[in-house]
């Protein structure tokens, strides 16, 4: 109950944030862009999985490890981090990689990214301002010409352009266009596709694609989560199992070294012979080679810990022994649901097929414009100018209202271009199908995989805790034996080692439960901090199936 509410102090923070899963609000004119990237789709795009699944909660843990850049955590409250000075829960070490894992904030970095390409793709209609200002004052015809304009590209393929010139001064006659009336000439112009280039172009696909891009960057923050909290959790269980490895070697380091001064006055008493003390010598001396090969793994499972295990400033923290939990927690299996459903819910929450459903649309994409640039190119054109102030010239040949309007057409006759990026972009679409189709099987190999572990780590850890309670109810009776001088010391021995290994295999067993635990809940693709928060309160959030039937 205490751990229960130490982690619940941890994840204040993170709960508080918990509209991240919501996604990100889109501004109205991103909110017109999605509808446009939907639309003009082909139909085999409209068959695919929903793209706006939940995201992970990557930043709600903000909160929860909000902490000063000055010094590092030995030298703060731990108490103030939500961490109990005398044990480290699987919560805190995962608060601590949501916060500062290093590949996690290089996946956040992606919104930026992304965010800054979609700027970048909108940039094609930034209204531009032109201007220019030429002059010919030397040679036999001297002018002045200076003119202001703006132009835009409109969301159809289309142009605008509007601008005022002034040209002044002797114009070469076969360059009179150049000339205007004293108060300059005022012009507007369009330009319009009316078949390729207007229902798609190059611009709005990088517009489309760079709000996949936009959409990409949850999935990716998430598959950084799992990954990387799976791996940490991994390494927590690790270092829980190594320290409690630990803790029973030295137990049995105690039994040798307290039975020394027994076995001394027994043989001065002539109770034992001279070649138990020996042999107790003998185990002491084996039984700490093995203490330090121990402690050995145990310190190298804290420096790998320390990797996921970070300081306010986000530096690598070596957890402190005093750190280690006092035992497991109690293992409590999980209610087994139908292997069906599992599969449609890891499907769902899952980052790697959204992944490639973005990729296929953004190829989809390319492969619509390809289509597009099939057709041939017909522009319809209209310009529209009127001069000003008193005539130029004495024809006053500048002073009416001109108007031009037209078509203008192009068309490549091998269209070799298009037809080999549809070529291309649909093989491509074949290509990461297939990709999704193997991911899709390799996340339901995963479920597979780890539903049947964790059913049959279960029994494990349920026959290891029956030996292991068995071994000491006999490692108890041999000692009240030896006592009484009815058991010697080398078949004392062979029993303590004997109850020593089989409390290794019942840790060990545990490790194994936690880990195949840990292994389905990133099969799933649930969110590692709740899972973390259900095992420091010491449930699953769901009723236990006692069952001993063989996984579907």
């Amino acid at each position: 109950m205490a751990r229960a509410k130490r982690a619940a102090r941890l994840a204040v923070g993170v709960l508080a944030l918990s509209s991240v899963w919501s996604g990100i609000g889109w501004a109205q004119e991103q909110s017109q862009l999605e509808e446009a990237v939907v639309a003009p789709l082909p139909a085999d795009i409209d068959s695919l999985p929903p793209i706006d699944a939940p995201v992970l909660q990557d930043d709600r843990t903000q909160a929860a490890f909000d902490v000063s850049n000055e010094g590092d955590l030995r030298g703060v409250d731990l108490g103030s981090l939500g961490i109990d000075e005398n044990s480290l829960s699987l919560a805190d070490v995962v608060a601590s990689v949501y916060r500062f894992y290093p590949e996690i904030e290089r996946a956040r970095t992606e919104r930026s990214r992304t965010q800054g390409e979609s700027v970048s793709a909108w940039g094609a209609y930034d209204t531009k301002l032109g201007a220019f200002s030429l002059n010919e004052p030397m040679g036999y015809y001297k002018n002045y010409r200076h003119g202001i304009g703006l132009a835009r590209q409109t969301w159809w393929g289309g142009y605008l352009s509007a601008g005022y010139r002034l040209g002044r001064g002797s114009v070469q006659p076969w360059y009179k266009e150049r000339q205007t009336d004293e108060g300059g000439e005022f012009k507007l112009a369009m330009v319009q596709p009316l078949l390729q280039g207007r229902a798609i172009d190059a611009q709005r696909v990088a517009i489309f694609q760079a709000a996949l891009g936009q959409q990409a960057a949850e999935p990716a923050i998430q598959q950084a989560i799992l990954e990387t909290s799976r791996d940490a959790v991994t390494i927590y269980w690790q270092w829980v199992a190594s320290g409690a490895v630990l803790a029973a070697q030295r137990e049995l380091l105690d039994l040798a070294e307290a039975r020394r001064n027994q076995i001394e006055g027994g043989v001065r008493a002539g109770k034992f012979a001279e070649i138990d003390l020996l042999l107790n010598q003998q185990l002491i001396a084996e039984r700490r080679v093995k203490l330090v090969e121990t402690e050995q793994k145990f310190r190298a499972t804290s420096f790998k810990l320390s990797l996921y295990l970070r300081d306010g400033s986000g530096e690598p923290l070596v957890p402190s022994d005093l750190w280690l939990p006092r035992k497991f927690p109690e293992v409590q299996p999980p209610r087994r649901a139908p292997f069906d459903t599992d599969l449609a819910a890891a499907l769902t929450r899952r980052p790697e097929p959204r992944l490639l459903q973005l990729e296929i649309q953004k190829v989809q994409l390319d492969r619509q414009l390809a289509c597009n640039q099939t057709l041939p190119t017909l522009d319809f054109v209209a310009e529209a100018s009127q001069d000003i102030g008193e005539p130029a010239t004495k024809s006053d040949d500048k002073g009416d209202f001109e108007l031009l309007v037209g078509l203008q057409s192009e068309v490549p006759i091998q269209r070799r271009k298009a037809r080999g990026k549809i070529q291309s972009s649909t093989a491509k679409i074949a290509q990461i199908s297939q990709k999704r189709r193997l991911t899709q099987d390799k996340i339901a190999t995963e479920l597979h995989t780890s539903r049947n572990a964790l059913h049959l780590n279960t029994q494990v850890v349920r026959q290891s805790e029956q030996a292991y309670r068995a071994a000491l109810e006999t490692l108890n009776r041999y000692r009240f034996a030896f006592d009484r001088g009815k058991v010697d010391l080398i078949y004392l021995n062979l029993v303590e080692s004997k109850a020593n290994e089989t409390e290794i295999k019942y840790i060990e067993s545990q490790r194994a439960w936690y880990a195949s635990l840990a292994d389905l809940q990133y099969a799933l693709g649930l969110d590692p901090m709740d899972q973390a928060m259900k095992v420091a309160d010491g449930s699953d959030g769901r009723e236990s199936d006692e069952s001993d039937g063989t996984d579907p």
